[in-house]
């Protein structure tokens, strides 16, 4: 996205922008989305569209890069506090908090590479302090164990966004802290894979 100076009128109008991109990926998949229709739906010309960002798939990348940095501010919490807990149930209270945005980023009219981008961010993180809280494992391990730990959490969510959000966030919390702490702690108890 261009730097723009951000005022009241641009802040509206990014703000219809994506709000009108969201309710189109309701209908159709991202890569199907045209600039054209996207402005029509949002009340703007394409010039103005283009003042901002330069096709459909950008705008929604800046919608993920909110999503990043809501993330960010989890993980740095996490670092902070050094619990599990605090960043597991901050993650869903986020989830349940954006509920729409969540449902349509991870739906399969998305973009398929946001999800990974999002699990990649949180391994780096995650690894660098496992390194530095296990020196007797090797980084190679700790990768593995955070791996099925991940995809078995982000399955779970996945789950839980397909049908609908019916647990509470304090349910899937709990149910993601449980399996997570179990599989962790059976790994490091066994000292190696």
């Amino acid at each position: 996205m261009k730097e723009i100076k951000t005022d009241r009128r641009v802040r509206r109008t990014q703000h219809a922008l994506k709000t009108n991109l969201l309710l189109l990926m309701k209908e159709q998949p991202i890569q199907k989305i045209s600039v054209s229709r996207l402005c029509e739906k949002s009340d703007i010309n394409r010039s103005t569209f283009y003042t901002y960002y330069s096709s459909p798939m950008d705008l929604l990348r800046e919608i993920e890069k909110e999503i990043l940095l809501a993330l960010d501010e989890n993980v740095e919490q996490y670092n902070i506090n050094n619990s599990l807990t605090d960043f597991m149930d901050s993650l869903i209270h986020y989830i349940s908090s954006h509920k729409d945005l969540i449902r349509l980023v991870f739906s399969d009219h998305g973009d398929p590479a946001f999800l990974n981008q999002l699990n990649q961010r949180v391994q780096e993180n995650n690894i660098a302090n496992w390194e530095q809280q296990y020196p007797e494992f090797k980084k190679e391990d700790l990768e593995f164990c955070y791996i099925f730990i991940s995809r078995g959490c982000i399955g779970i969510i996945q789950q839980w966004i397909r049908n609908g959000f019916q647990q509470s966030e304090k349910e899937i919390s709990h149910l993601l802290k449980s399996l997570s702490f179990s599989a962790a702690s059976d790994f490091l108890k066994s000292g190696k894979l």
